[in-house]
């Protein structure tokens, strides 16, 4: 499988948001590699974003719905 494109760059906008919110780089919240694993895989529930590696129980308490929620509405869009 593929990362899909459009998605990776929403995440990685998203993930910009959260780390100027608290003031950490970007890779602080999810790596590279895991927002292309989230991109290729499309979580769309907390037990399948459990499995994308770099998704420990932290960060999907503080991150994982805003980032479900995102693959969600991505793939809910007509570009999807």
């Amino acid at each position: 499988m593929k990362a899909d494109a459009a998605l990776f760059e929403k995440l990685k906008a998203l993930r910009k948001s959260l780390a100027d919110e608290r003031g950490v780089p970007s890779y602080i919240i999810f790596s590279d590699k895991t927002i292309t694993e989230m991109a290729t895989m499309m979580p769309i529930d907390r037990s399948e974003m459990r499995s994308i590696p770099g998704v420990g129980e932290y960060k999907l308490e503080e991150y994982g719905d805003r980032f479900i929620k995102a693959i969600t509405e991505h793939l809910a869009s007509p570009e999807a």
